[in-house]
């Protein structure tokens, strides 16, 4: 029972369920109750699975989808080339996502007004701006609550590589994030202890039962099953062969080097494994874009692994058939400045952005809203965080304007009330 169990008097309940938890399934264990009111507006999408990649730090959209022939300094550095949509032309380090550009909706017109990195990120991640009095869940955790399981083991929701965000926010732990800090390591912690037999452990499985039966018994709430629902989830992923999708070993060596031998690339590569096994939001983040300074010096580096990994996911969702199930969404938190600064680089810039759509629906090879000539202001058919939110759950055909109250009785929504689903990229 060593490291396993401690004595009645050397450690609560409350504690014994929570290390069991964070070591099978990495899971933080507080949990809060919510109540629900049920909607009938439903999306009219096709996402099974949602592949949600932030350019973390803000991604320059005059120099990548939004190069404006006035603004001089981008066209030089960044040399926009021919895609195979018509009328889309894409920065010249993004060669291979230009070659896959008739599957997207690109969306020039992106702004909100939160210009740290911070409150913007959370805001994309949420759709709500960051409060101390409340925390949010993200869209991961609302597609994991309202659209279901349907990936075996697996959990619904599942973060890859440093991929950051408000996670769970006020729903219960059964609708956090799985973390996969490496993507070529797979899940911690879900293999038994060296020199523990098969027995030993259905043993002090079997202790922990009756404990957890008694204490159900004379407890019995939603927290209590909470925590019995984490703990089979946490049992059938350590027998389950759906493990195997997280093994990047099992793929032609090949396959890894057409993705790219980095994390980006490696999680790329982990995000459509599991989209095989039908998982329904993976959130994974490719960073370093905060270009204040000097921004032509790495722009080139980053986005060849950028454009790499997300020209190879493309790729493979197509050629395979499963592209027609999988929303893959490309956005940062922000944009930057349109114009350089006396260092070189670029300002943040939250008033106009890209995001990308493919997949699940969406209409590829269409251009959506506009920024002004330089690129650096929307100007036509605005879309907000919120709408981003709101089209994202009306593509996997979610009920977005369900509400769900949190411990003190306040009422959100998936998209916040105010975001609406951008039905003309469908």
């Amino acid at each position: 029972m060593k490291n396993i169990f401690l004595k009645s008097d050397e450690i609560t309940r409350r504690h014994m369920v929570k290390g069991l938890a964070a070591g099978l399934l990495g899971v933080n264990f507080t949990t809060q109750i919510a109540s629900a009111r049920t909607s009938t507006l439903r999306g009219g999408g096709k996402a099974k699975s949602v592949i949600f990649i932030n350019v973390s730090g803000g991604f320059s959209q005059v120099d990548s989808f939004d190069i404006k022939e006035a603004n001089k300094d981008a066209n030089q550095a960044s040399a926009p080339i021919k895609s195979s949509a018509d009328g889309i032309r894409v920065g010249k380090y993004f060669a291979g996502m230009a070659k896959h550009m008739d599957k997207f909706a690109v969306i020039n017109s992106m702004c909100h007004t939160q210009g740290t990195h911070h409150h913007a990120s959370y805001l994309t991640r949420t759709g709500y701006e960051s409060r101390g009095t409340v925390a949010h869940p993200e869209l991961g955790a609302w597609a994991s609550k309202l659209g279901g399981k349907s990936s075996g083991a697996i959990p619904s929701f599942i973060k890859i590589g440093n991929s950051g965000g408000a996670g769970r926010g006020f729903f219960s732990s059964q609708f956090s994030a799985l973390p996969v800090k490496d993507p070529t390591k797979g899940i911690q912690f879900v293999k038994t202890p060296k020199g523990l037999s098969d027995s030993d452990f259905k043993k002090r499985v079997s202790y922990l039962d009756k404990i957890n039966q008694a204490f159900e018994a004379k407890m019995k709430n939603n927290i209590t099953k909470d925590y019995s629902d984490i703990y089979d989830q946490a049992l059938k992923m350590m027998t389950s062969r759906d493990l195997t999708a997280f093994d990047l070993n099992l793929e032609k060596d090949a396959t890894r080097e057409r993705y790219g031998k980095n994390e980006f690339g490696n999680s790329c590569l982990l995000a459509r494994r599991l989209v095989e096994k039908g998982v329904r939001y993976m959130s994974l983040d490719h960073g370093g874009w905060d270009d204040h300074y000097g921004i032509y010096g790495e722009f080139k580096d980053r986005a060849v692994s950028l454009d790499q990994g997300v020209a190879a996911l493309m790729y493979d969702l197509s050629s395979m058939g499963l592209l027609d199930q999988t929303l893959v969404v490309f956005t940062s938190e922000f944009g930057r400045s349109s114009e350089l600064n006396s260092q070189g680089g670029r300002g943040h810039n939250p008033l106009g952005y890209t995001a990308m759509l493919a997949g699940a629906g969406i209409k590829g090879g269409q251009k959506y809203g506009k920024t002004d000539k330089m690129g650096g202001t929307a100007v036509d058919k605005k879309v907000h965080p919120t709408d981003l939110n709101a089209t994202i759950g009306y593509a996997m055909g979610l009920p977005i304007d369900h509400i769900e109250y949190n411990q003190t009785g306040r009422p959100f929504q998936l998209a916040n009330k105010t975001g609406k689903p951008v039905t003309q990229l469908f």
